[in-house]
Formats: C-alpha cells, sequence, structure tokens
C-alpha cells in the first residue's frame, strides 16, 4: 500500500492554522483546532448554458457536429450550400458544399476535416444520398450512402463515421445504420426503432441515439457497441430535431433543445444509465446544430419558439468548473471613493477619490499599499489608463468643477500633459500605458464623445452609441480594443449597456444582467473582465458578473456592496477592488480568484 508521503511528496506538517497554497490532496494538522484538515477544489455541482457570438446567417435543418470551440454548421435554411466554421470565438464563412440541401447528416471531430451525407433537395422532391468531405479548405464529393435519406444521425471523423436512421422514400422513418471507413459506407445492423430526426453522441465504435420521430415523438434511448443496437432508458422528455453532443460517448451525452412539437430548451445528462434534467438553453430551440461532449458542449442556429430562425450560439460548461469568489485583501491608508484604478492585482495604482476630493496616489504591490507622489490636481472620476510604470489619470472632477486636466504617471511621479479637447469627468478609460490610450463618455451631461491620446495629443474618433455618465472607470489593457459597460442616463436612468471598442467603432453586444452606474473599472479586458459592484439607483449592489468577450454571467458577490471602487486586474481570474461608497466612504480591498479552494476536517461531513 502506497503512503502518504510518496503519494503528495511530504509528511505530514503542521501549521498554526492552514496553510496558504495547499497542494490537492495534502492533508495537515492544524494546531489552532487540534485537527487534521484537507481542502479541494472548489468546483460547480451542475453544468450551464452560455451565450457565445452568433452565427452570421440565421439557419436551421443544417448539419452541426465538431467541439465546443472548432465546429462546422452546413446546408440548411432554404436548401443553402452554405458553411460556416467556428473556432471557439467567431464563426466565419467559409467554402460552400457543393449541392445545396436539407435535413442532412454529418460528422468530424472539429473544423478542419469532416463529412456530410444524405440530406432533401427541392424541386423536385428527392432524397440525397451524396456524401461530401472537407479538408478544411474545400468540399469533395466522395462514395454515396448505400440507402438515400434524409433527417440521420451522424457522428464520428472523416475517415470513421456512423450515420443512422432517417427518413427513406416514399417517406417513412428508417432504422438503417451505416459505417464510413474513409471511403465507403456499409450497412450494418438496423436500430430496433426506425425513426428520423434523432440526435447521435459517440464513434462507430460506442454510440448512442436518441429521441427522433417514429412518426409518434420520440423519449427512446439506444446504444451501439459496434454491432447491435440495444434499448435504454429512455429521455425524460419526448422530442425530436434535438441537439447532442456529437463527439460524446455511449456513456457521457448531452441532449438539448428539440420539438415536443413545440421548442424547448430542456438538457439532458446522460451517465451511461440513466438521463438527468440539466440546466435549460436560453433560447428554446430545434433544428439546429449540436457539437461537443457532455462537458463541453455547443448549441447553434435553428428554429427558435418566436417563431423564427435564430443565429444564436450557446456554449455549456459541465459541472466540475472552477468557483471563483473574493477574499479579504489589504485596505488603503486612506478611505476614498470615485478612484481612478489601474494595474493588475500584484501591482496597482489608486488614483485621486472623492473624501472629499482628494489628490492620493497609492501604490500596491501585491502585499500592501504605501503612499506615493500626489496628483498635481486633486479630483476623482478620471479616465484611467496603464499601469504602476506608466500611466494617464485623464479628466475627473474638482470639488467645484469637470476638467479636462491630463497627467502622466512615470513610475515616480505626475506630469501634467496635453489637456483632453472636451472636457469631462465620470467617463471610462483604456490603454496599456501612457503613450497610448483611450477616453469615452463621461458628464456634464452624458457625453458619447470619445477621444485617443497618441503620446502627445488627444483626436477625437467615433462615438458611443450612446451617450453615457458614471460609466465603470473603464475597461480595456489597449487603447485599441475597450468596454464601455452600464453607466447612466442622467438622471435616473441606470443602464445595463455594453459597447464594444474594436479601434475604429463602438458596437453594441450584450448587456449587463443588473444595470448600474460607478462599477469598478480597469478590471479586465473586452475579451475577459469583471463588473464588481456599483449603484443600482436604490443600493449600492456587490453584483459581479464575468465576461468572456461574448455575454455577462452572475458569479459570486462581492463582500461588501459598493461603487465607485478602483479596479485592477488583467482578466477575469484576479480581480482587486478597493475603496468605494458603502454608502460610507471605505478603505477596504477585496481580491477575486477565479478559482477557489474548499477546506475540511477530516472525519467530518
Amino acid at each position: 500500500m502506497a503512503e502518504y508521503k510518496g503519494i503528495v511528496g511530504t509528511k505530514i506538517r503542521n501549521y498554526t492554522t492552514n496553510p496558504d497554497n495547499p497542494i490537492t490532496g495534502e492533508v495537515w494538522y492544524n494546531e489552532t483546532d487540534n485537527v487534521l484538515k484537507f481542502s479541494y477544489p472548489n468546483t460547480t455541482t451542475a453544468g450551464s448554458w452560455r451565450t457565445q457570438a452568433n452565427m452570421n446567417t440565421a439557419r436551421k435543418d443544417g448539419a452541426g457536429f465538431g467541439s465546443y470551440n472548432s465546429a462546422i454548421f452546413a446546408g440548411g435554411g432554404s436548401y443553402t450550400a452554405d458553411v460556416e466554421s467556428w473556432n471557439g470565438t467567431a464563426w466565419t464563412e467559409v467554402n460552400n458544399l457543393n449541392l445545396g440541401r436539407v435535413h442532412l447528416g454529418g460528422a468530424g471531430a472539429d473544423n478542419t476535416a469532416a463529412i456530410v451525407f444524405g440530406g432533401f433537395t427541392h424541386p423536385p422532391s428527392t432524397h440525397r444520398a451524396e456524401t461530401e468531405l472537407w479538408n478544411g479548405t474545400n468540399w469533395t464529393e466522395v462514395n454515396n450512402l448505400g440507402t438515400a435519406r434524409y433527417r440521420p444521425a451522424g457522428s464520428g471523423t472523416s475517415t470513421s463515421a456512423i450515420g443512422f436512421g432517417g427518413n427513406v422514400p416514399p417517406n417513412d422513418a428508417s432504422g438503417a445504420t451505416e459505417e464510413w471507413n474513409g471511403t465507403n459506407w456499409t450497412e450494418v445492423n438496423d436500430l430496433n426503432t426506425a425513426r428520423e430526426a434523432l440526435a447521435a453522441s459517440g464513434t462507430t465504435e460506442a454510440n448512442l441515439g436518441f429521441g427522433g420521430y417514429e412518426p409518434a415523438v420520440s423519449a427512446k434511448t439506444e446504444s451501439w457497441n459496434g454491432t447491435n443496437w440495444t434499448e435504454v432508458n429512455d429521455l425524460n422528455t419526448a422530442r425530436y430535431a434535438l441537439g447532442g453532443s456529437d463527439n460524446g460517448t455511449n456513456t457521457s451525452a448531452l441532449a438539448f433543445g428539440g420539438a415536443t412539437p413545440s421548442m424547448v430548451a430542456n438538457t439532458e445528462l446522460w451517465n451511461g444509465t440513466n438521463w438527468t434534467e440539466q440546466n435549460d438553453l436560453s433560447t428554446a430551440r430545434g433544428k439546429g446544430g449540436g457539437a461537443g461532449t457532455a462537458t463541453n458542449a455547443l448549441a447553434f442556429g435553428g428554429e427558435d419558439s418566436s417563431p423564427g430562425v435564430t443565429t444564436a450560439t450557446e456554449e455549456w460548461t459541465g459541472a466540475g468548473a472552477p468557483i471563483g469568489a473574493f477574499s479579504s485583501a489589504p485596505s488603503l491608508n486612506t478611505a476614498r471613493a470615485n478612484i481612478a484604478g489601474m494595474g493588475i492585482t500584484t501591482a496597482a495604482l489608486a488614483v485621486g477619490g472623492r473624501n472629499p476630493v482628494i489628490a492620493s496616489n497609492e501604490q500596491y504591490n501585491g502585499s500592501s499599499w504605501t503612499e506615493v507622489n500626489d496628483l498635481n490636481t486633486a479630483r476623482h472620476s478620471a479616465a484611467p489608463s496603464g499601469t504602476t510604470t506608466s500611466a494617464l489619470a485623464s479628466g475627473g472632477e474638482t470639488a467645484t468643477a469637470f476638467v479636462a486636466v491630463v497627467e502622466e504617471w512615470n513610475g515616480s511621479a505626475w506630469t501634467e500633459v496635453a489637456d483632453l479637447n472636451t472636457t469631462r469627468g465620470e467617463g471610462g478609460g483604456a490603454g496599456a500605458n501612457a503613450e497610448a490610450a483611450l477616453v469615452y463618455g463621461g458628464g456634464p451631461g452624458n457625453l458619447a464623445v470619445t477621444e485617443e491620446w497618441n503620446g502627445s495629443a488627444w483626436t477625437e474618433v467615433n462615438d458611443l452609441n450612446t451617450g453615457i455618465i458614471q460609466s465603470t472607470l473603464g475597461l480595456g489593457r489597449t487603447y485599441t480594443a475597450a468596454l464601455a459597460v452600464g453607466g447612466r442616463n442622467p438622471p435616473t436612468n441606470y443602464l445595463s449597456k455594453t459597447e464594444n471598442w474594436n479601434g475604429t467603432n463602438w458596437t453594441e453586444v450584450n448587456d449587463l444582467n443588473t444595470g448600474r452606474a460607478t462599477a469598478g473599472g480597469q478590471t479586465g479586458s473586452n475579451t475577459s473582465a469583471q463588473a464588481i459592484g456599483g449603484y443600482t439607483g436604490t443600493a449600492y449592489t456587490a453584483a459581479n458578473e464575468n465576461w468572456n468577450g461574448v455575454s455577462w454571467v452572475e458569479v459570486a458577490d462581492l463582500s461588501t456592496g459598493r461603487s465607485g471602487s478602483g479596479g485592477a486586474g488583467a482578466d477575469s481570474t484576479s480581480i482587486l477592488a478597493y475603496g468605494g461608497f458603502t454608502p460610507s466612504v471605505t478603505a477596504e480591498s477585496e481580491e477575486w480568484s477565479g478559482s477557489t479552494t474548499v477546506t475540511k476536517t477530516v472525519g467530518a461531513s
């Protein structure tokens, strides 16, 4: 039997309380509590869907397959040959199929190699047997299916795939199953129950077929062992035209959406024995594409419940994802709010603020705050950009007025540089350093004006779509990629709007879940960020939302609701929030970690 030291690498150690960074699997003796303790990663107990970037063209009845970060949607729509490829971030139109068709099947591990087969064309109404092979660039016609059909299920790879079920002439559900070896299709044993519009998960050696239409709507599930199909436990919700984790297995699969005949959002997880209901899709839909596995899947396109055809894409993350949380961090020396914050969690600045209006500047080194040289002009709500060694504080508000003053930080002192063209405060800022920055929005009123800094002068560029004041004080690590999040249209319209800057234009993207003003700024980039705290018009909120480049999702709250805090962080995995109104002015800081642990006592439940 292996000893503890052989597994973990050390003997059991004594600590006054708990170690700062315990090793996974480590057991230690806590001298204060006089007990043995251990820790393990804190993870989710259930999966969930999250909005991803939309397809370019809304359509249904195509073939969808691949992985959650590398997928294809081919054909569908109005007998189209169009194909889109997913790279984990965006959909791109690629070369068309040779034969436009609907209700076709497909298989492929990713977007670089795949096959599509079967389908339906009109006029005249024709069941198709054609197969096309994708090499990542072009489609090539290869050997046909043995049985022409539409609405088949399929999964596998471009060299080893399986297609089963579907509708065959003249208009009948089929149980016919064929295997593809990279060159030819071979008929193998049929499904026990003939059906069409079912979903698949697995390979030629181990597959799962579920749902479909018999012509009654079906909940049946069958498992393939490489030779025969065996009936196993049914879905909880009978449906057809559903999505599935085509790259899963016959022991681990995901079923989502479909028609009952009304479109549903139901998601079910297969563990090899039973289906269990999970968190629903955000958009009820059927007749769309599905890709991935039971732990990481993608749903895209299809027909929604409006009824209408959708471009919506959603990503599934199964149970076991890390859970983030805030913990206490060292306090500022001077309590304040409406701070210009910049930097990362181990190297940050807290510049100016309101307590009342101050010029104070503090620097954080990962363990404590130190007072460093003050601003030349005391103010709060300046637009921040840069780092602890090269930064700008642009505009802001003194005790009596908004100002256009801009100061540059070189790591030790502030120097006045060229003013903003538009006097403002309480706007957003972005930029990697003092030589290239962006300032947008703010007041007085609710400005949409955006200005770009080249190291010596400010130039007006394209405006925000919606003028705002008191947005986050900026989210963006460069002047060419930024977010304007939330804010307020005076006097009482608290916004959930988000706009994305691509270096040329602002584009409205998905909204916050909780509308608010003066959330902490500089807490990430336009692809990975957090919106922390803020004021909703009625309360100082602790709400914390995570941005993945496409959508906002609520995650663990701040310990203390606050607005006007300073913020620092390179991305959403590690964030620092400091100061703010609670409603009283505070010096307290909190640090966010995107992954946390749970500590337990040995023997305790």
